[in-house]
């Protein structure tokens, strides 16, 4: 029984011993393994970063920001449009202040007439004031045949006039004055036939009113009628005869609309007339109602022939026979 229980004994004794002799080598494994591992940080130059102050790290922070482009200053606002101050009247011989072209601006809506449509405004010229004066002219037909005498008359004071026109150009009654673009008409009336329509230059309201058709157009500085625009354009030829090249653009009021018109210079040309040869200069204006003008400068820059086209085809024609001033 004491031998079994000794043999017992040995084999725990035993088994201990081989417990402890595996419990060495692991550690000793462990440890070789920390070794090794320090060993290579070591070579490898691995260290844990040091901590920065934090100024330091303020100063290495990375800012991600969308580049927004500048907005563009907003526009200064626009002073609304003064009034001009009244200049003095336009006397005969005296030109007419000059207005530097501008762009139009519009008005605020409800400030514009009814019916009213936008439009460019033409250039602006300096004019001077015909003198009173009466034309008288011998007309031809399409055929070119005699056809009876047109007129011209006007009369003016230098700031106030009346102007009868019965020709190729129609038979327009028209009465107003001055301003600093030159003539300035009030109200023109023109006769078709046995009918009649009125135009009033509401110039107060800007606006031009067709009280024949109900409606109404913008009006601006320098605008004419249908006979006034010839006396407009010797104006001009009168005030600088450099004004009268290339295209001089004014915006006329008819009967029944108003838009600008534009007369193209041809070139100067001698007329044969009842009053002798006469030196001109040849405007047109084209478009679905052309008109034709000859301006003699040596007669004032007054217009010495005209010519439309005819109701039955063809071209109406009237040439200078009389020239007669008043005063």
């Amino acid at each position: 029984m004491e031998t079994g229980t000794t043999s017992i004994r040995t084999r725990i004794g035993a088994t201990l011993r081989r417990q402890r002799r595996l419990l060495a080598l692991g550690a000793l494994s462990l440890l070789l393994h920390l070794a090794l591992l320090a060993w290579m940080d070591t070579r490898l130059g691995v260290h844990p970063p040091p901590s920065l102050p934090p100024s330091d790290a303020a100063a290495l922070a990375v800012r991600v920001t969308a580049t927004v482009p500048a907005a563009a200053p907003a526009p200064a606002a626009i002073p609304p449009e003064q009034p001009a101050a009244p200049l003095p009247p336009i006397m005969p011989g005296t030109p007419a202040a000059a207005t530097p072209a501008a762009a139009p601006q519009a008005p605020a809506t409800d400030a514009m007439p009814a019916g009213v449509e936008p439009f460019q405004m033409p250039s602006r010229y300096r004019v001077v004031m015909p003198p009173s004066v009466r034309l008288v002219y011998a007309l031809r037909d399409g055929a070119g045949r005699p056809d009876g005498e047109a007129s011209l008359d006007w009369e003016t004071d230098g700031v106030q006039y009346r102007l009868a026109l019965d020709g190729v150009a129609g038979s327009i009654e028209s009465e107003g004055g001055t301003d600093d673009a030159g003539i300035a008409p009030q109200r023109a009336r023109y006769r078709h036939g046995a009918g009649r329509a009125a135009v009033a230059f509401a110039r107060e309201r800007g606006a031009i009113v067709f009280e024949s058709f109900g409606r109404s157009a913008r009006d601006t500085p320098g605008s004419q009628d249908g006979a006034t625009v010839l006396m407009q354009l010797a104006g001009i030829g009168l005030a600088d005869p450099d004004q009268l090249q290339g295209e001089v653009e004014i915006y006329v009021g008819r009967a029944d609309a108003a838009a600008v018109e534009r007369f193209g210079v041809v070139g100067r040309e001698r007329l044969v007339t009842a009053l002798g040869e006469i030196e001109t200069l040849h405007l047109a204006r084209a478009g679905a109602a052309p008109l034709e003008i000859w301006l003699a400068p040596a007669h004032g820059w007054l217009p010495v022939q005209l010519r439309a086209p005819a109701p039955g085809g063809g071209m109406r024609t009237q040439v200078i026979r009389e020239i007669t001033t008043n005063g």
